[in-house]
């Protein structure tokens, strides 16, 4: 086998390779959307739940739902900013694979 053929076999790899790792990430991203919908749906049930068996005095039963919102909250924003230093992430590595097969 020509060293040309090798060669041309070996990008060819590369760039199989490039596009799984393309398609891995934009199918992470659908399956994580998906389950933050999913946690805050549940999320939502739970609460009217919890509401239609609590116990306790109305105020104190707001006062816990609110405490559990912002926990919620501030969890979501954490796992957003998770998710967009991902995204950033795999965005400079996929510019770097690029650059790297673009002529000078």
């Amino acid at each position: 086998m020509a060293r040309d053929d090798v060669d041309e076999l070996e990008q060819d790899e590369e760039e199989s390779e490039d596009e799984e790792v393309l398609e891995l990430g934009a199918r992470s991203g659908r399956s994580t959307v998906g389950f933050l919908v999913g946690f805050v749906l549940g999320a939502l049930v739970g609460a009217g739940a919890a509401l239609l068996a609590a116990p306790e005095r109305g105020q104190v039963t707001r006062s816990r739902l609110r405490r559990g919102m912002r926990r919620m909250r501030d969890g979501a924003v954490d796992r957003v900013g998770e998710i967009r230093d991902d995204a950033e992430r795999e965005i400079r590595r996929a510019r770097r694979r690029v650059r790297k097969h673009l002529p000078d």
